[in-house]
């Protein structure tokens, strides 16, 4: 039996929509599988299961065939009916040793885990109530000696709340868990193999001449560890004595279908790609998410979007270097198996103001009560996100964004519902109930919108066709509390001022400056953080004066140089400053628009010190 989930996890079997995997369960002769959430992500009614209730046709290289494995969920309807979808049964009955076994399928309103559009057409009806009520009909109709719930969820609760005197044994799934045992409130034996292959979980189930059924306490397999259980299925000759030799042809087949694109190299780089977080103490930053939000703004530029937002639930493996070698080829099947699910690319019109709440839902995560290193919990909202730098604050058990910054140096300003922003997040967080973008309309319609991995693989194509394969990582941390960030900007302030400024600096330090006026600006620092920044604010002033001067000073120079040309006579002060005589700022002269830069940087630190004696005045 299997519980569902079947076929997502290798690029052989999203490149063949599962071919493999239904070919596969038939050469092994399984009795019933469930219907697991991620059978929706294609159409699951081509893929997954047919009219009969049972396993969807296949065909892969000379594997071709009808199973007859049933798809069991007693609870899955039709949208608005109390109709029973006809693509699944509720119950199957198998022989096994003479003895009638029961397997009843069962699932846990699993909606929240599936893109929307693919769901949209069913809901589910996890009343367990319902399911006690099915067993017990099932066991007196059928006559059945064994029953056994097959559930993609918890087997726990589900064992808790049935009737000992009909189930025998609940089989699970879902949540990733190695759980076996016996419930405490029924004394139900449950069992759940883990997740991603890496094990299963057995049983023996024996049944006296008196009809008295026994199971032996269910025990989990570890096969992670054991490479002559876990070696891949495919090899170049076909062959592998310890595997089943009719796998083992079904999975070639698979392998010779798909290889010569999967071993395409889209680019190379000389660094992990891993979803663990960059700095536990700040939040949230993986390698991977930064790479795949990074990718999502390039799918999506003629957009014009500067934030991409992704789930860390989504990132499903990590690309690593292999031990001793320095660089690592990113091929197609590695986008596959980072990013399986195929997930539409939205882009919305959002507000700094809605910004900073889709950031705040993302960072619901983050536990306050054991820290920020180890209490963090995939959101599913889009917790890794590119294009911006963002502070927060733990406020009240909650998250409180401090501060935007977008990676062009703009200040987005948290509060304004005004200006407008175009940002892409995919599908799965998109549909979220609770997300900012539930109920907004996206700029390119649903059907018409890019599909990740798809616009990935294309984009690492042109990419790789035009500047190359060498491929640099961002591995900026782009979430970090107000406290750790104010302790960065005082650090790097403190470098600054240990050497000597040049123009060099000067992009670096007007961003810096931003910094720090975005977080004064937030209303969510104490007075204690305000006179720190105050006190470094002074210090990049002067810093960026310094610069402004060692420019004039080249200025001057140069034009003394130039004045023994003889041209520059008749040159008016605004050709000087402007390079123009009706006064007007030349575009793209930085070097000319800095001494303004300066001057209202300066005059906005005798704003914001004057507001802030204002607002004290007031408080008293």
């Amino acid at each position: 039996m299997d519980s569902g989930d079947i076929y997502q996890g290798t690029p052989h079997s999203n490149l063949t929509y599962g071919a493999a995997l239904r070919a596969a369960y038939d050469e092994m002769g399984y009795d019933a599988v469930g219907l697991g959430n991620h059978e929706f992500d294609w159409d699951v009614t081509t893929y997954a299961a047919d009219a009969e209730g049972t396993m969807a046709p296949y065909e892969i290289g000379e594997f071709k065939g009808d199973s007859d494995i049933p798809v069991l969920m007693s609870n899955l309807y039709y949208a608005g009916t109390d109709a029973r979808v006809n693509f699944t049964q509720d119950y199957t009955i198998v022989d096994k040793a003479g003895y009638k076994v029961a397997i009843i399928g069962w699932a846990d309103d699993y909606r929240a885990d599936i893109k929307a559009s693919k769901i949209a057409p069913y809901e589910i009806d996890d009343d367990m109530d319902e399911l006690k009520e099915l067993a017990a009909d099932v066991k007196e109709n059928e006559d059945a000696d064994i029953i056994i719930i097959l559930a993609h969820a918890d087997p726990v609760p589900i064992a808790d709340a049935m009737d000992p005197e009909v189930v025998d044994l609940v089989a699970g799934g879902h949540t990733h868990q190695r759980t076996n045992g016996t419930s405490e409130v029924t004394g139900i034996d449950y069992m759940q193999g883990y997740r991603y292959a890496y094990g299963y979980s057995t049983t023996e189930i024996k049944i006296s001449p008196e009809g008295e059924v026994d199971v032996v306490t269910p025990t989990y397999v570890d096969t992670a560890y054991d490479k002559s259980l876990c070696e891949n299925l495919y090899y170049k000759d076909g062959t592998n004595t310890a595997l089943d030799p009719g796998v083992v042809k079904i999975s070639q087949a698979a392998w010779d279908e798909v290889k010569d694109e999967m071993y395409e190299v889209l680019c190379t780089v000389d660094q992990s790609i891993t979803g663990s977080c960059i700095d536990p103490e700040n939040a949230t930053t993986s390698i991977a998410g930064n790479w795949i939000a990074d990718l999502m703004l390039a799918v999506t530029k003629d957009q014009k979007t500067i934030v991409a937002f992704t789930n860390r639930g989504g990132i499903r493996a990590d690309l690593e270097i292999e031990d001793g070698k320095t660089t690592r080829d990113i091929t197609v099947a590695d986008i596959y198996t980072i990013s399986p699910f195929g997930n539409r690319i939205l882009t919305y019109t959002i507000t700094g103001r809605q910004m900073a709440k889709q950031l705040e839902n993302a960072l619901t995560g983050l536990n306050p009560e054991i820290g920020i290193d180890g209490g963090y919990n995939d959101s599913n909202y889009g917790d890794q996100f590119s294009g911006i730098t963002i502070t927060y604050k733990v406020v009240d058990g909650g998250i409180k964004v401090t501060s935007i910054i977008a990676d062009d140096g703009q200040y987005i300003d948290i509060n304004d519902n005004t200006k407008t922003y175009n940002v892409c997040v995919n599908e799965y967080c998109a549909t979220l109930e609770g997300s900012v973008f539930e109920n907004l309309t996206p700029i390119v319609s649903m059907d018409d919108a890019p599909v990740d991995n798809l616009s990935t693989i294309d984009v690492l194509r042109e990419r790789r066709d035009t500047i190359g394969l060498k491929m640099e990582l961002d591995t900026t941390i782009h979430s970090m509390t107000i406290e750790n960030k104010i302790q960065q900007i005082e650090e790097t302030v403190k470098e600054y001022k240990g050497k000597t400024v040049t123009s060099a600096d000067k992009e670096a330090i007007v961003r810096l400056a931003t910094e720090i006026d975005a977080l004064i600006a937030s209303g969510s620092l104490s007075e204690e953080e305000m006179d720190t920044l105050r006190s470094v604010k002074s210090d990049v002033s002067e810093m960026l004066a310094k610069i402004v001067e060692e420019k004039n000073n080249s200025d001057n120079k140069d034009n003394a140089g130039n004045n023994n040309t003889g041209n520059q006579g008749d040159a008016k002060p605004s050709d000087k400053i402007n390079g123009k005589g009706n006064g007007s700022v030349k575009t793209g002269d930085t070097n000319a628009v800095m001494p303004w830069m300066i001057l209202l940087f300066v005059s906005g630190a005798g704003i914001i010190g004057a507001a802030e004696v204002s607002r004290k005045k007031q408080n008293k």
